[in-house]
């Protein structure tokens, strides 16, 4: 559990939700329980972010979880610094996520971000249900955005895995991100994201993407021809 001095927005909270599920956090709340999806392994580290809910630097707060053979902490309490001097607006600049952070970071060259439409699915075995959905790619990244629906109860269905194949049997494995930290309502299709590294040359472009969990349930996607990586223009 987290303690904050200041209120958190609940939206702002990111994590790879595959490995660390967030249990509890209000609209606007001072605390922030987390936990394991699955046991993690020793030394496996994931990164927490949050911003807070008034806006003043510093913006937004970072920790990393580890897991260690013998160390636990189960309580942390998160002191907001307060700035020693006014902010100069470049480095207000640098606390804001926003659309110039694509450039910045290097996750988007001058030729943008190329887009492909991914075909909706329906698993009747499985219980489960994907409308249409959007594949990306930037520079050095692939993100796929899709909604599914849980057909066998109100309950949401949230994946802890996501693989991705190409047809010459390439695998990477992706991070699920969901758009809201949390169980979402019932009956509701829940928009997620999954974000895999650059497949390789040989690769090619015509991949498939299963998304699964532990319990056993799955769901595979058609083939999605990805966009080729953008040709940058010469200086």
């Amino acid at each position: 559990m987290f303690l904050f001095g200041s209120e958190i927005r609940k939206k702002s909270v990111r994590v790879d939700a595959s490995r660390i599920r967030v249990v509890d956090t209000g609209e606007q709340s001072r605390s922030l329980i987390v936990q394991a999806v699955s046991p993690l392994g020793d030394g496996e580290r994931h990164e927490i972010e949050v911003e807070f809910a008034n806006g003043k630097a510093p913006a937004r707060a970072g920790f990393a979880l580890v897991a260690p053979a013998s160390d636990v902490d189960t309580l942390i309490n998160v002191v907001r610094p307060e700035p020693a001097a006014p902010t100069c607006p470049a480095e207000v600049r640098a606390d804001v996520r926003g659309p110039e952070d694509l450039l910045l970071l290097g996750y988007m060259g001058q030729s943008g971000i190329p887009t492909a439409r991914m075909n909706k699915t329906k698993d009747a075995t499985q219980g489960l249900e994907s409308r249409e959905g959007v594949a990306y790619r930037g520079k050095g990244w692939l993100m796929f955005q899709v909604w599914i629906r849980n057909m066998r109860g109100p309950h949401p269905w949230v994946p802890t895995a996501a693989t991705l194949t190409s047809e010459t049997g390439e695998k990477l494995r992706g991070r699920v991100v969901l758009e809201e930290p949390g169980e979402p309502a019932q009956g509701e299709a829940v928009r997620m994201l999954v974000v895999t590294e650059e497949p390789p040359a040989g690769a090619g472009l015509v991949f498939v993407l299963e998304l699964s969990r532990a319990e056993g349930r799955s769901l595979t996607f058609p083939p999605v021809k990805v966009p080729a990586p953008a040709q940058e223009p010469k200086r």
